[in-house]
């Protein structure tokens, strides 16, 4: 749950015993992240590039500091607002594409200008720099058969978002920051289930239903941050997924049996090819029918996710859209 209003005022050596954490893109996941380090007790600060997010953050607790992250104009101007020292930095910034900023360089450029920041404003280094990534870093796959993807599996994203993220990542691989990657799966939660309206709507769905959707559960995603965020780094690269990669077929006829709406419908192989090549239907992350491993994750850190599959995470969340 996202807190409903702020802590109490600290005094400065409260603020000084606690753990700060600073959240680079505090939407979605960040807030929740955000929900996990105030319940613990921690100090969160947040960069927002307006003015009114800025005001709903701080309801919640969280300080705000207001900072498009690729201006580097304000970083002269920066020092007073970046603590003395920090425990972590979660990187959570959407990777949709930015007019007039080329993909590969939007992230790398936010990056480098947050090392400048925290750098000039005198900051000790944060003990770690946690980015969320995308599995839409991988490879597609030669053929259709399906295949497991893992951190050693080849790269080569073709989509502007995913190649976003991996300039990303190569830029942190490349730097002297002590930091951690994360590729989840598709991130899904409350007012977020994938496809949903369509379905709602009783559209054809233009993917192949014998392919593969891969899931992350938000809350469960914000778990594996907290826990790659502290204590000893067994690894700088994680996929995150639930782990039971589930057949679209399977998991829109669940929702629809769940709802009581009509059995989904889908385009023909025809008409999915026709309307892939017309650019009607742009081919998303996980139609390369890639099964997404938690393997690494699971034995390098003691988590168990509360969501456990989709059936787990979608109950409550089809309930609820059903009252």
């Amino acid at each position: 749950m996202i807190p409903n209003s702020p802590n109490p005022p600290d005094s400065d050596s409260d603020r000084q015993s606690r753990p700060t954490r600073l959240i680079v893109g505090c939407g979605y996941v960040g807030l929740r992240v955000a929900s996990l380090w105030l319940s613990a007790g921690d100090r969160v600060l947040a960069v927002t590039r307006t003015g009114q997010k800025a005001a709903e953050l701080e309801k919640l607790g969280i300080e705000p500091i207001v900072w498009d992250w690729l201006d580097d104009s304000w970083l002269l101007q920066a020092q007073h607002s970046c603590p003395s020292e920090l425990a972590s930095v979660l990187v959570a910034v959407s990777h949709a594409p930015m007019a007039d900023v080329p993909p590969a360089q939007a992230h790398r450029l936010g990056l480098a200008n947050l090392e400048r920041w925290l750098s000039q404003a005198s900051c000790s280094r944060p003990t770690r720099w946690v980015y969320l990534s995308t599995t839409g870093v991988f490879a597609d796959p030669l053929g259709s058969q399906d295949f497991w993807v893992d951190e050693q599996s080849p790269v080569g994203p073709s989509r502007p978002g995913s190649i976003t993220a991996l300039e990303a990542e190569r830029w942190l691989e490349h730097s002297s920051i002590e930091h951690v990657v994360l590729r989840p799966a598709g991130i899904y939660g409350p007012e977020r289930i994938p496809n949903v309206q369509p379905l709602r709507e009783g559209q054809a769905m233009a993917v192949d239903p014998d392919s593969y959707l891969n899931l992350i559960h938000v809350d469960d995603l914000a778990t594996v941050i907290a826990a790659v965020s502290q204590g000893a780094r067994r690894g700088r690269l994680y996929c995150v997924s639930d782990g039971h990669s589930v057949q679209r077929r399977d998991y829109y006829a669940y929702i629809c049996q769940s709802m009581g709406w009509p059995a989904p419908s889908y385009a023909s192989g025809q008409e999915l090819q026709a309307a892939h090549s017309q650019g009607a239907v742009p081919r998303r992350r996980s139609q390369g029918n890639k099964r997404v491993s938690n393997r690494r994750l699971l034995e390098d850190h003691a988590i168990r996710f509360a969501f456990p599959d989709y059936r787990a995470g979608l109950s409550s969340l089809l309930a609820e859209m059903a009252r």
